[in-house]
């Protein structure tokens, strides 16, 4: 190496959400550090997230090792944000949660067996102990309560355990000012109103469930209305981008502002007037952001009780497809309560605004080096990309063009 560093970090992708996570991580606490190479490689394993990650790696423009080679050197530190192969890697491995963290149960594959006790998702013995010893050195909780979730499910990785905060929630918070910025990219008048919708992967997701919704609200609110869709990255890496391009041609062609897989969706909801969503942690971010939210799918099969996502169940409000949606919309934003978003952030982490902070300390401790004296930088999100791509790339006059003109 060119470059005198003096430690070596390697990150652990497994899929893009998981890549997502990271991208809140690495640059404000670590990626600048001089001493410090980063490297990224991709997991491989029998997931149905893992051809994500390796696609989200091939679009970073990082050091990126294959999985073989990757496994084969030693590391001052390895993070990630899944709990599958961390021993693999030699380092110590430093696990967050990706998405809003141990909020779902792990769904029940069908099988010839009798059924048995789902693990809360992010904290599954099988993954976190492996040959006799608690694979990661620390994992990062988002929230102080989630320590009795790991307690009871994995009682031997309770002394791990260590509260970071969520800094994605947090980057959100911190990109607030910008949020005048978001909205003149996705071509949002003064006048007007950013709807978002969001998608988990799955049957029960919104895109599962009415993805009818996706071409119907652009056509049915036109005018006072800006609509912008996030898909979760399962449903573009299951389906490709090609297809779900072509799938929402019509619905594009009339105004649906369809974010990019890559696209900043953090940023489209800070710009958001409002949220229609699902289960997924688009959503429940949506409502902890304290943006009037309706759920137009998903169900609390696969959700565990008392969680941040059981909370949004219990005070958002529904939204029925078959009716009025225009009626619904307004209602939910005149009739909000803010105190519902208080409860879902007050669920979502323990220390808001403190992620980069608690994490960079976790992080050099884990290097056994010295911390920087300056604080973290602070690492706004980027104005959310609108794919332009496939059969709607001609836009007409509510399209991508006249959006990166408003930018």
């Amino acid at each position: 190496m060119t470059w005198p560093v003096e430690h070596r970090v390697l990150a652990m992708v497994q899929s893009w959400q998981g890549g997502d996570r990271l991208a809140d991580i690495v640059p404000p606490v670590i990626e600048a550090d001089p001493a410090v190479q980063l490297m990224y490689t991709a997991v491989e394993n029998d997931s149905q997230f893992s051809a994500s990650g390796a696609d989200y790696l091939r679009r970073l423009d990082g050091l990126v090792l294959p999985w073989e080679r990757a496994r084969a050197y030693r590391y001052d530190l390895a993070i990630a944000a899944h709990t599958g192969e961390l021993e693999q890697v030699r380092a110590p491995v430093l696990v967050v949660p990706h998405g809003v963290g141990m909020s779902k149960l792990v769904p029940r594959r069908p099988g010839y067996g009798p059924p048995a006790r789902r693990p809360v998702g992010g904290a599954v013995a099988g993954a976190l102990v492996r040959y006799g010893r608690v694979a990661p050195a620390v994992m990062g909780l988002a929230h102080e309560r989630q320590r009795a979730i790991v307690a009871r499910e994995v009682p031997e990785a309770a002394g791990v355990c260590r509260v970071v905060g969520d800094p994605c929630y947090d980057r959100m918070l911190a990109s607030a000012p910008l949020r005048s910025a978001y909205r003149r990219a996705l071509g949002v008048g003064e006048h007007q109103r950013l709807l978002v919708l969001s998608s988990t992967w799955g049957r029960t997701g919104l895109a599962g469930r009415c993805p009818e919704l996706l071409t119907r609200l652009p056509a049915e609110l036109s005018g006072d209305h800006v609509i912008a869709a996030v898909l979760h990255p399962a449903v573009w890496s299951a389906h490709g981008r090609r297809q779900v391009a072509a799938w929402l041609a019509e619905a594009r062609r009339a105004g649906l502002r369809l974010l990019a897989p890559d696209a900043s969706w953090q940023a489209a909801l800070v710009a958001a007037d409002a949220v229609i969503g699902d289960n997924g942690a688009v959503t429940c971010y949506g409502a902890a952001l304290n943006r009037p939210t309706l759920l137009a799918a998903g169900d609390l099969t696969d959700v565990v009780p008392g969680s941040q996502v059981a909370e949004l169940y219990r005070r958002a409000r529904p939204l029925d497809p078959r009716g009025g949606v225009r009626g619904q919309i307004e209602r939910a934003v005149d009739r909000h309560d803010p105190a519902h978003g208080s409860a879902i952030a007050g669920l979502l982490t323990s220390a808001p605004g403190r992620s980069a902070e608690l994490l960079r300390v976790c992080v050099y401790e884990l290097m056994d080096r010295t911390e920087p004296s300056h604080p973290p930088a602070v690492h706004h999100l980027p104005v959310p990309d609108v794919l332009d791509y496939g059969p709607a790339a001609a836009h007409g006059p509510g399209g991508a063009e006249a959006e990166r003109r408003a930018a």
